[in-house]
């Protein structure tokens, strides 16, 4: 959680900030889950209301950006309408709009962990054939 009265945030770039607010704000929604299915499991009853508020805060962190790159707008008003309407979405689709949104960020590298390049021995053995080495 990001600390605004430490004085270290002061030095810290704005875009860095927001990261990990969206990274809390994902982190929050997967909390939820999981007490949704613990409920579930225990009691035989969720908690929807709580995953449902923690999404529509997950979007809200990353509405400017998706609106922006999304070429295809219907789907960003579907899911805008469908998180902020007042009628129940199913579980099923909760966790569609989740994986919507965590390939977006996947797309801008801050949910990526396999992004170290792999290095292909063979191109280098290439390149010295082209080059007569």
């Amino acid at each position: 959680m990001v600390d605004f009265n430490n004085e270290s945030t002061i030095g810290t770039p704005a875009i860095d900030i927001v990261r990990i607010l969206i990274l809390q704000a994902r982190a929050n929604l997967f909390l939820a889950i999981e007490d949704h299915h613990k409920s579930i499991v225990q009691e035989g009853q969720g908690q929807l209301p709580t995953i449902r508020a923690r999404l529509f805060t997950y979007f809200l962190e990353l509405q400017a950006g998706i609106k922006r790159r999304w070429k295809d707008s219907e789907l960003y008003n579907q899911i805008y309408e469908e998180i902020r309407s007042s009628q129940e979405i199913p579980i099923d689709r909760v966790v569609e709009i989740i994986c919507i949104l965590n390939e977006e960020l996947d797309k801008l590298n801050l949910i990526k962990i396999d992004n170290k390049k792999r290095y292909d021995s063979t191109i280098a053995e290439t390149e010295n054939i082209e080059k007569k080495l």
